[in-house]
């Protein structure tokens, strides 16, 4: 596993996954789009995961959803001390507004606090030299 300077780990960049990452180190959040369906993906993926089209393209996502399920940790996550300053960890399935479901980090809340049904908007933040990250931040309308 490859770890940040902080004592992360840092994702396995592929040429499938390149412009996700790159566009989150820009602070921008995309995801495929299918060219046939309009469906979103995310993970991403060589075809449609509604119509199996295989004419994706990168699009602007909408970054706007609600959290769909959570968990809190309230221990070091993943056995890396990169995560101590953290705790506790929010871990949520966000349902993106464009209709995909995505998996990330709630930050800048009180654990309490979290529901389902949360509204949440995507802020982008820096890994490393060539990736940054989506996380989630509550957000009221």
């Amino acid at each position: 596993m490859i770890v940040s300077k902080e004592n992360k780990p840092l994702p396995v960049i592929t040429d499938q996954t390149r412009p996700f990452w790159s566009a989150a180190k820009e602070g921008r959040f995309v995801m495929q789009k299918c060219q046939a369906c309009g469906t979103f993906n995310f993970q991403p993926k060589p075809w449609c995961i509604e119509c199996g089209c295989r004419d994706l393209e990168w699009a602007p996502a909408k970054p706007f959803g609600v959290v769909y399920s959570f968990t809190v940790s309230r221990s070091i996550a993943m056995n890396l001390a990169g995560w101590q300053d953290e705790m506790p960890l929010v871990m949520c399935l966000i349902d993106l507004d464009d209709g995909a479901r995505m998996y990330g980090q709630l930050t800048d809340v009180d654990p309490e606090t979290v529901r389902v049904g949360m509204r949440v908007a995507v802020h982008c933040e820096s890994i490393s030299e060539e990736a940054g990250i989506p996380k989630f931040r509550p957000h009221h309308d």
